[in-house]
């Protein structure tokens, strides 16, 4: 037997390893928190007394809870949370020491320490032999719909939450749903409620993954292809919901029996609170049942952003995403993509240029202007303004008016070409038609109306001898 084992029998433990990396930032802030010293005591340290681990996994499910009820929470919204946590982790610690351990957890969350860039870790990958590199976030800081900077667990935090298990979203569902009938059927509450939370966090999760990808679309028009990133995330989420909504009627039943069975106060207790949670992952489920069906239309009017002028804020924060990218891009890559960028801050349309010569032409050129004349007293012909008659004499326009009403007070519903054509039979003139057709017209709206017992609307069009456009109909008031 060798005593160097070779490649091809090395184990592939890539996905542990990676798991256990995510942990880093954790255990790196336990190892050095003592480096914070408590400027109000004698050498003591900040953390002293201070559980950093469970600080920063209370920091992560507190914006993983934020996606439930928005899109995250803002910063000072976390600081505070994770400050109420210290004051009653320690209770000597005074209100700016606990906000400033608590931003301190965030910060390395964060990695504020290194820039805010991802945390970046190496590790052995026994297929190939090498040394590799992994980078990733635990949270992601960015702008809403509304420009207001949020806090959301990334993938990888979720699954720092989900207790490492390397599964999908659906897979661990299932497994933590049957473990939980089980523990239901076998009197465990407390480990039931957690494993209920844990299922409460799984549909939180898929919610998340289409809101972001809404999101994106309404950012950048384009850059999310409905079939490739979307269309594939909402039938899992079809899926899980249609799943779940049975497994949870079960579990709520298997509650209400042992509820009914038990008697000790302390097992009723926690029974009551793992209704209360079962029936809060029920309403998450609901809201994510709501963005699948309004996934589509979202989508739609996020395409339609393509078409529209965009706003500054629609475009890519200039700090949160173009400046660490290229930070943490190669000198050799931006080299090369230096023509594309000069080229894109050209105009789209450049501006002609004049030949010099005529722009020299033009800058010498001496305007003439008109000499004032000898008389200045003499001024231009004045004309009057012309006055224009009323077409239509006052003693005519009431007799039209009269004439029109007594047709309409014999009831019905009339029509102008037929006041015409009665009008016309009767012998009027031809000013005398046109200005019944002025009257009909003037009376279409409500506010101009010479006969209130009637109400105009337009019916077709009509050709006459003293008028042509759209004919009105004139009905009763009281038969509409």
């Amino acid at each position: 037997m060798s005593s160097s084992a070779p490649l091809d029998v090395l184990l592939d433990l890539t996905p542990q390893q990676r798991n256990l990396l995510l942990m880093r930032p954790l255990l790196q802030l336990e190892l050095t928190k003592n480096k914070f010293s408590d400027s109000t005591a004698d050498g003591r340290s900040l953390f002293d007394g201070v559980d950093t681990h469970y600080l920063s996994l209370a920091a992560l499910t507190h914006m993983m809870e934020g996606t439930a009820v928005a899109v995250g929470y803002t910063q000072e919204e976390v600081v505070q949370h994770l400050a109420a946590i210290v004051s009653r982790m320690k209770p000597a610690a005074t209100a700016g020491q606990s906000l400033r351990i608590a931003e301190i957890v965030v910060d390395a969350l964060d990695n504020a320490s290194n820039n805010y860039l991802e945390h970046s870790y190496e590790y052995f990958h026994a297929p190939s032999g090498e040394t590799r590199k992994v980078s990733f976030r635990l949270t992601t800081y960015e702008p809403d719909l509304e420009d207001e900077y949020r806090y959301r667990p990334t993938a990888e935090g979720y699954l720092v939450l989900m207790g490492m298990l390397d599964l999908k979203v659906e897979d661990h569902q299932i497994l933590v749903e049957r473990m939980l009938q089980l523990l239901i059927e076998r009197g465990r509450f407390d480990q039931a409620y957690e494993f209920a939370r844990r299922a409460r966090m799984l549909s939180i999760e898929h919610r998340q993954q289409i809101r972001d990808f809404i999101h994106q679309a309404w950012r950048a028009p384009g850059s999310v292809a409905w079939a490739r990133d979307i269309a594939p995330r909402l039938n899992e989420a079809r899926v899980h919901i249609h799943a779940r909504q049975e497994e949870d009627r079960r579990m709520e039943e298997s509650v209400r029996e042992q509820l009914i069975q038990v008697t000790d106060s302390q097992a009723r207790e926690q029974l009551v609170r793992l209704h209360d949670v079962l029936k809060s992952a029920s309403g998450v489920r609901a809201h994510l049942q709501v963005d699948v069906t309004g996934a589509g239309d979202k989508f739609m009017d996020a395409q339609a952003g393509a078409f529209r002028s965009r706003r500054p804020s629609s475009f890519p924060d200039l700090e949160t995403r173009l400046l660490p990218e290229a930070l943490a891009t190669a000198q050799t890559a931006l080299a090369g993509s230096v023509d594309a960028l000069l080229l894109s801050f050209y105009p789209a349309v450049v501006p002609k240029a004049p030949d010099l010569s005529n722009l020299l032409a033009l800058l010498f050129f001496r305007r003439e202007y008109d000499e004032p004349g000898e008389d200045e007293s003499e001024g231009g012909e004045l004309m009057p303004f012309k006055k224009y008659l009323d077409p239509f004499p006052e003693d005519m326009a009431q007799f039209v008016q009269g004439w029109v009403s007594a047709k309409f007070a014999i009831g019905g519903s009339w029509k102008l070409d037929e006041l015409l054509a009665h009008a016309e039979d009767e012998g009027l003139t031809l000013l005398e038609r046109q200005c019944i057709v002025y009257v009909l017209y003037r009376s279409y709206p409500d506010s101009e109306n010479l006969f209130k017992s009637m109400r105009a609307h337009a019916d077709g069009e009509f050709v006459a001898d003293v008028a042509a456009g759209d004919n009105l109909r004139f009905d009763p008031v009281e038969t509409r």
